[in-house]
């Protein structure tokens, strides 16, 4: 009787329950594998596309404003070549979007963000009177600088370079994790 409970048992013997429990583990495994790969994929696209969109927002807003400048305040180099002196990693400009006022945009970094500042120069003994950034007074002293604004524009700079005169070119420099970006923008004034 014991023999014949033992030919008609209809289980499964232990060698096919160890190679269905190899199979189920490496199945899940790559599951698993392919669920963190498809998760870093989305965070790295997530970062370039991030980087592109503060890229194309820096370089529409200085694009903007060095068309518009009647001067540029800083000096800068003719290429990116010259090393003497290092190139500027921040750009002064005249706004040439109101005509009716003498005032000046500047463009730096400060950690990972770029900023845009407008400021006013005048002196003190008449600080309704605005004048150019380079201004003196009759008794040699440098004008003042009164700040109107001071806005955030983009993130993630790691580096931004400015040279040339007519054109200007601006080098930018992405980075967020591990994904970087770099612009370069050749810009010709209109009023330069």
């Amino acid at each position: 009787m014991i023999a014949k409970l033992l030919k008609n048992n209809s289980g499964f013997t232990l060698f096919e329950v160890l190679i269905a429990m190899t199979v189920g583990v490496a199945l899940l495994g790559l599951a698993l594998s392919i669920y963190t790969l498809s998760l870093r994929s989305l965070a790295t696209s997530a970062n370039r596309s991030e980087l592109t969109q503060n890229s194309r927002v820096i370089i529409e807003r200085l694009t903007r404003d060095i068309r518009q400048t009647r001067q540029v305040a800083t000096p800068l180099a003719e290429t990116a070549e010259a090393e003497s002196p290092a190139l500027p990693k921040e750009l002064e400009l005249q706004d040439g979007h109101a005509p009716d006022k003498i005032q000046y945009i500047r463009y730096y970094v400060t950690g990972t963000d770029l900023k845009r500042q407008v400021k006013e120069y005048y002196f003190p003994a008449e600080p309704l009177v605005l004048v150019t950034f380079d201004a003196v007074d009759d008794f040699g002293n440098p004008a003042q600088a009164r700040l109107i604004e001071d806005l955030l524009v983009g993130q993630y700079v790691s580096n931004l370079k400015f040279y040339g005169h007519n054109p200007v070119t601006a080098e930018l420099y992405l980075q967020k994790s591990s994904a970087t970006q770099t612009t370069r923008t050749t810009l010709f004034g209109r009023n330069l």
